[in-house]
């Protein structure tokens, strides 16, 4: 008989690990599927902002991203020159002055650092923590072909060691990369800019310790006329990335001409250079155009390819997993209706896009998105805003009749479809770390009535008696708002729709039901 598991995951990359691992926390144990054996040559993405570390930290897994981000945090200079050597940290613009002003207030707004964080090293956390919590994770796995019907998934796997065998599957969530076949037999078309620039990554091992102590770089873009791009930090002592664009000859050139380029690039000619990998990739934005189709989910590369700058893809997918698992599991579980699943598209889908949109402004390598991003005159969002004050325009929460929350500062206000606010309620604990599993009703000092509502409507509740953030959330001492598990407000008590009728809207299901 063909086994059945409530979600196959197709990718164990970022978005596939994380969201198993947000299904498992919410009751659900799904199975991974990987078609690499391995751990993936590359470094990756390394910067995981506030948005992805809280989602970290409600996975029980900050201690360790932040041991493992260590190496790294003190690299924060951005840097350009012909060489590295040569290379020194740019004049700070007006603009720049301002984003590292509200840079520096991110730990007022967020129980979650920003990080430096090699994908490489992230993923093995990631993938471990699944596996010691139940969710099966087949490496050397691949999903060659499935059908879906109204029932379910039914998949055939090929393990690279093994005969083919099928599994059925209730759902099924798309993690499989930029390329991912399940999106190109689901016959999901894509929008955006489209192709870009190509690109080519060159990982080595050379020992810069002593050049990196003296200048902590997180990135140093490069002008040169042998090979202009960027240097990345991987690990601050002998591991770095240089991105380049793939010149017409790059097919042409073997490691030992690759070595010769990168001991120019860095200014060191007699230095010891092991390239370790060199990988061609394309700087591109393309949109899938529905992020659900049926029973299977997009998410990660697969719904939204865009430009690697700051780690938009990752950092997207990541907020793709936290929307769609605790959707999933109330699914499953049987507490929402089906068509609470539709919300993800309408979540996900303008957030992803828009967040593609803005990281493609600049056609060209790693180098040309830095030198653009930190030109004086280049227009810039505010960075706190956009981080933290994005709001769904249409989903799973109940609107309160307030109007949107502000593009050009960052208000928290608890508005229905935004993050709720931070505040540390004593020396652990934040307020994002109500959220989940399932849905949390929090209450004011005097909202008792709220916690017997809770306590009928089977929600878990949680009073709050910080004053501060019942003024962020503008909630009177008797007020409530509903938490969702991905750490978006999905009712406040402002709003004219009673709780009992607002939970059945969220959860998709009739309030008469």
């Amino acid at each position: 008989m063909t086994a059945h598991v409530p979600v196959l995951i197709s990718g164990g990359g970022i978005a596939g690990l994380t969201a198993a691992l947000l299904l498992q926390r919410e009751g659900v144990q799904p199975v991974l599927v990987e078609k690499h054996a391995g751990a993936s040559p590359q470094p990756k993405a390394r910067r995981f902002n506030p948005r992805s570390t809280e989602v970290f930290r409600l996975l029980g897994l900050a201690d360790e991203v932040a041991e493992a981000s260590a190496p790294l945090a003190s690299f924060t200079e951005v840097l350009a020159g012909p060489t590295l050597v040569a290379a020194r940290a740019r004049e700070l613009s007006g603009t720049m002055r301002e984003r590292r002003r509200q840079q520096a207030r991110i730990p007022e707004l967020s129980p979650g650092p920003n990080v430096l964080c090699p994908q490489a090293v992230l993923e093995p956390i990631l993938r471990r923590a699944a596996g010691e919590r139940g969710v099966s994770v087949r490496l050397g796995t691949e999903l060659v072909s499935f059908v879906q019907d109204d029932d379910g998934v039914t998949a055939r796997l090929k393990p690279a060691d093994g005969e083919p065998y099928e599994l059925r599957a209730d759902y099924l969530i798309a993690a499989d990369g930029a390329r991912s076949p399940i999106r190109t037999a689901l016959g999901v078309p894509r929008s955006g800019h489209g192709h870009l620039a190509d690109n080519l990554d060159l990982y080595f091992r050379a020992d810069l310790t002593d050049l990196a102590r003296e200048k902590p770089f997180n990135l140093c873009e490069i002008t040169n006329p042998v090979a202009s791009g960027a240097f990345l930090s991987v690990n601050g002592t002998d591991r770095w990335l240089f991105s380049t664009a793939d010149f017409p000859e790059a097919p042409t050139l073997g490691d030992g001409d690759w070595r010769d380029v990168l001991r120019i690039v860095l200014g060191r000619p007699d230095l010891d250079v092991e390239l370790l990998s060199r990988s061609p990739w394309e700087s591109a934005m393309r949109v899938a155009d529905r992020f659900r189709d049926g029973r299977v989910f997009l998410a990660g590369d697969a719904a939204h390819m865009m430009p690697p700058m700051a780690a938009a893809g990752a950092n997207t997918a990541i907020a793709d997993a936290a929307n769609l698992a605790w959707k999933l599991a109330a699914v499953l579980a049987g507490t929402a209706a089906p068509a609470l699943l539709d919300t993800y598209h309408a979540e996900r889908h303008p957030a992803g896009y828009a967040i593609a949109e803005a990281s493609s402004t600049v056609r060209g390598h790693v180098g040309d998105m830095l030198a653009a991003y930190t030109r004086p005159e280049t227009p810039h969002d505010d960075l706190l805003a956009t981080m933290f004050g994005t709001q769904y325009p249409d989903g799973a929460f109940v609107p309160d009749g307030r109007d949107p929350a502000p593009a050009d500062h960052y208000a928290p206000a608890g508005r229905p479809g935004t993050r709720v606010p931070h505040a540390w309620l004593d020396a652990t604990t934040s307020t994002v770390d109500f959220a989940g599993p399932g849905l949390t009703l929090l209450t004011g000092p005097g909202g008792d009535r709220w916690t017997s509502e809770a306590r009928r409507l089977g929600l878990r509740s949680v009073t709050v008696a910080h004053q501060e953030w019942l003024t962020e959330a503008c909630l009177p001492a008797d007020g409530a708002l509903l938490l969702r598990p991905d750490v978006i407000v999905a009712w406040h008590s402002e709003s004219a729709t009673p709780l009992a009728e607002a939970l059945a809207q969220v959860l998709g299901r009739s309030p008469w039901a």
